[in-house]
């Protein structure tokens, strides 16, 4: 004798109108827990590492300017030195 086999899923129509209720059985079932503790320890670690990036940003960039300025200033001592050059 067979065992009595379990009743098998029914079959969703292939027609677009079964097609297009087959996604919505998810949308059904109830919002799952986001698994967070309650507090605001993320977003504020977020906050503190974006604060941290704009101050070595902030350095960076005036390094960069300060970089900048010196070397100017080597380019316009060097023109005058070669433009003075054997005039002595």
């Amino acid at each position: 004798m067979l065992p009595e086999l379990p009743e098998l899923p029914e079959i969703i129509d292939a027609k677009s109108s079964g097609l297009r209720l087959h996604n919505t059985a998810a949308k059904a079932l109830p919002a799952m827990p986001d698994g967070s503790s309650g507090t605001k320890a993320r977003q504020m670690e977020a906050e503190q590492y974006a604060n941290e990036l704009r101050v070595a940003f902030d350095i960076t960039r005036r390094t960069n300017k300060r970089s900048q300025a010196i070397s100017r200033a080597r380019n316009r001592q060097q023109e005058q030195a070669a433009k003075n050059f054997g005039k002595r």
